[in-house]
């Protein structure tokens, strides 16, 4: 790897905290940071597991946590006996418990058919104590639902392989291509590239802000396909494959706009490895041809290249 004049620009990760060959940016996005040694509930987030958690997860969390409370406050009815409740009528000890826990999710839920109501004063206890818990729970139910439905959406997505393909007449470029998939319009769009490898000599990791064709666009409704022109003041300058895979190279992309729809501020992380680069090879255009003065965008083809003769 070529030595480069200017200063190492440390992301925040450490040039020291991790072996060669760590990735530091995942795929997905996330920061690849596993945090231990930390106890009991110390190190866990409740609250950013909840939003984070699939749909699935967190419906099948919020009912298994209703018919577990109703379970527990159905047992407490079930003790109180037939004569706790005002309009119970059961034929046997399981029918009981069923009508206990139909009057369990009438309390907790504040609905109240009538039917059913508390007789005595314990029974009346309870079902005090069961909506109050019933309204704090769905009020948390309700706060959540809408963190997750507000929360930013990943809608950028990226091509599958960074490419080094020939740029301008004599050079080649480190090019990707991404495309915003969802209807928000997003302005002031910005995009930052970082080159990391690691240094055996030192025995850490560099990092090196490199130079784009284009650092910023004014709306970002499309495709586009960011640059950085290999010239003698990159760090891939003279680099070959071989070298890239030897030094754990990893391309970090940092992303920022403006979302016009919902009056926020945008932000997403991507990176590469050199296992995901491919060499002499260019992107096909992803725009086809409308009928109707439209500009049309292929999907599909976000990450389909050809082959091309490198400089």
């Amino acid at each position: 790897m070529k030595k480069q004049s200017t200063k190492s620009q440390e992301l925040g990760f450490g040039q020291r905290s991790y072996s060669k060959g760590t990735r530091l940016i995942t795929k997905e996005g996330d920061f690849n940071v596993v945090k231990e040694g930390m106890s009991g509930w110390q190190g866990r987030d409740i609250y950013h597991e909840l939003i984070v958690m699939t749909w699935v997860k967190f419906i099948l969390l919020i009912s298994a946590v209703f018919f577990i409370i109703n379970f527990i406050f159905a047992c407490l009815y079930y003790w109180a006996g037939p004569t706790g409740i005002a309009g119970l009528s059961a034929q046997g000890q399981l029918d009981l418990f069923l009508k206990a826990f139909y009057f369990s999710t009438q309390t907790i839920t504040t609905v109240g058919f009538g039917s059913l109501s508390p007789q005595t004063d314990y029974v009346s206890l309870l079902a005090a104590l069961e909506s109050f818990l019933g309204l704090l729970g769905f009020a948390l139910a309700t706060g959540l639902m809408f963190a997750r439905f507000s929360r930013p959406r990943r809608n950028l997505h990226y091509s599958s392989s960074a490419l080094i393909a020939p740029y301008k007449e004599g050079l080649n470029g480190l090019m990707f291509r991404f495309i915003n998939s969802s209807q928000n319009q997003l302005v002031e769009a910005e995009v930052d590239m970082i080159v990391s490898y690691w240094s055996a000599k030192d025995e850490v990791r560099i990092f090196k802000s490199v130079d784009l064709e284009r650092r910023k666009i004014n709306f970002f409704s499309t495709s586009w396909t960011v640059v950085h022109p290999i010239n003698e003041k990159s760090p891939l300058w003279g680099l070959t494959e071989q070298d890239c895979q030897e030094n754990s190279l990893e391309i970090i992309v940092m992303f920022k706009a403006f979302d016009d729809t919902y009056v926020r501020q945008v932000y997403d992380r991507m990176s590469y490895v050199a296992d995901e680069m491919k060499w002499g090879e260019k992107f096909i255009p992803i725009y086809e041809p409308s009928d109707n003065e439209q500009i049309r965008i292929n999907m599909e083809k976000l990450s389909s290249t050809k082959q091309a003769n490198l400089f």
